[in-house]
């Protein structure tokens, strides 16, 4: 397939439905690279017909853009990163890197509305992904009508835009609701399945009815790509990378057999895990498609590496042996290769082999197959350090610490660690902060079981949607610093 555009076209503004999809867009940017296949209409309204219409339609508004931050906010939440003290260089005036990570970085209830001093870093990721969920459901809602395109190019066309949909319920759901294993007929968040942008009225569903739809999306689209051979390199989702997210959606669930079930379908239709001891032992763009093991990039042309003021933090650092490619490949004075460092037009974020045999390793680990969780586990670190000497657990218990480790060393900034805390008993975290070089370090705690392990949502969303119930985490006062 050919990437032809990463130009976003902004959001859907009203759908109507008849033969076709009239599709409103508030303002077309990039309409040079979109021209040749949006057949205007009048003014701003363009008319999606065959095929390749939805298929770029897919690209434009339903694919995370490159020019958004859609989950930055993350990698603020968990202990991965840490902020820089040699980037307040003034120390008469607060850093702004700093203020604008605050509300995040300190776990606040109003970390939405407090955001204000600079939106720069961290989108809404609330309504910013309602805005893609609405462009895929306009491909749903009419790729079945479409014309001029083959059987094949339908039913890709279509796996994409369910593995998007699943994806992005997967994300707010983790996100707002809470962990599936702790709550599961708590609220989640609200279903959209068409795309009507009229959210008036519309409650949350629980977390078990998010799931259930996430399950139906993922597995459909599965299906569909498992019909046709695999694709790759076109900046779209294929087999690897929709089972992959599967992967993600079972362990919340501890579905371990269906685990074992994706993972092995994403490693049997994957590309080989790239060695890194093989590679020259320099910093570079891990995020490419020049790595084997890369499945799908995806969005967010801000790196984590350009979140102002951060740096990766001292205890993941110091979780990496001397020996452990990694290390060296991905992490520069705190900078972080893993991700693009380059254009903001170009997606930094990766789905990679890699991560199934991980999830893989972990799901025979917890039914006790050792045996086969070792080999998993195995694999992959022999393409990761160098010289490496394998030294097998000695119980099933130190096997899984191992295995939740390589996780957190290898998934590490790919949205997987603050789900991953979540799901495995949402543990303390300590942060440090302040605003100048000169000052004193505050110290801010997420307790254990804290409340904001299921962030409260924006007001802006409940004042639009009365009928939305707000999370508990929204009432907490305001988390103070601690001696």
């Amino acid at each position: 397939m050919n990437n032809k555009s990463y130009t976003n076209n902004n959001e859907i503004f009203e759908i109507m439905k008849k033969k076709h999809i009239l599709i409103l867009f508030f303002v077309i940017i990039g309409m040079a690279s979109c021209s040749d296949f949006l057949n205007e209409e009048s003014g701003d309204e363009v008319i999606v017909k065959t095929v390749s219409d939805y298929k770029e339609l897919l690209l434009g508004s339903g694919y995370p853009s490159p020019t958004g931050k859609l989950y930055n906010t993350l990698y603020l939440l968990d202990d991965d990163y840490m902020l820089n003290e040699k980037s307040m260089w003034d120390p008469d005036n607060d850093y702004e890197g700093a203020v604008s990570a605050f509300p995040f970085f300190t776990w606040q209830p109003d970390m939405w509305e407090n955001q204000n001093v600079n939106k720069t870093y961290y989108d809404d990721c609330y309504a910013m992904t309602y805005e893609r969920i609405v462009g895929v459901n306009a491909v749903l809602d009419g790729i079945e009508e479409a014309v001029g395109g083959t059987r094949q190019d339908m039913d890709i066309v279509k796996a994409e835009a369910l593995a998007l949909r699943g994806y992005y319920y997967f994300m707010l759901v983790n996100i707002f609701g809470k962990p599936y294993k702790t709550d599961k007929e708590s609220l989640g968040v609200p279903l959209k399945l068409n795309a009507d942008m009229n959210t008036s009225g519309l409650d949350r569903n629980t977390v078990a009815e998010v799931y259930a739809q996430i399950v139906r999306d993922l597995e459909e689209s599965s299906e569909l790509f498992c019909k046709y051979p695999k694709t790759r390199g076109d900046f779209r989702f294929n087999i690897p990378s929709v089972n992959i997210v599967l992967c993600r959606v079972y362990l919340q669930m501890e579905n371990w057999d269906k685990v074992i079930e994706a993972a092995t379908t994403a490693i049997d239709n994957g590309n080989p895990i790239t060695n890194y001891t093989l590679l020259p032992a320099k910093n570079g763009t891990m995020a490419s498609y020049d790595y084997s093991e890369v499945e799908l990039l995806y969005g967010n042309g801000y790196s984590t590496c350009s979140l102002p003021g951060f740096k990766v933090s001292d205890e993941l650092i110091g979780l990496f042996d001397d020996n452990d490619m990694r290390k060296v490949l991905w992490f520069y004075n705190g900078n972080v290769y893993k991700k693009r460092l380059g254009s903001k037009r170009t997606p930094t974020n990766a789905i990679r082999i890699s991560e199934a045999y991980l999830c893989r390793a972990e799901a025979y680990a917890r039914k006790n197959n050792d045996d086969a969780a070792w080999k998993d586990l195995t694999k992959l670190r022999e393409n990761r350090y160098k010289d490496y000497v394998p030294q097998r657990p000695t119980s099933n218990e130190a096997l899984i610490k191992d295995i939740v480790k390589e996780r957190r060393l290898e998934l590490c900034f790919d949205e997987v660690r603050w789900f991953d805390l979540r799901r495995n008993g949402m543990p303390s975290i300590v942060h440090l902060y302040k605003t100048k070089s000169v000052d004193e370090w505050q110290k801010y705690v997420l307790k254990d079981n804290d409340p904001m392990y299921t962030l409260p949502l924006p007001n802006e969303v409940i004042q639009e949607n009365p009928a939305l119930r707000q999370n508990e985490s929204a009432a907490m006062p305001k988390r103070p610093a601690s001696v």
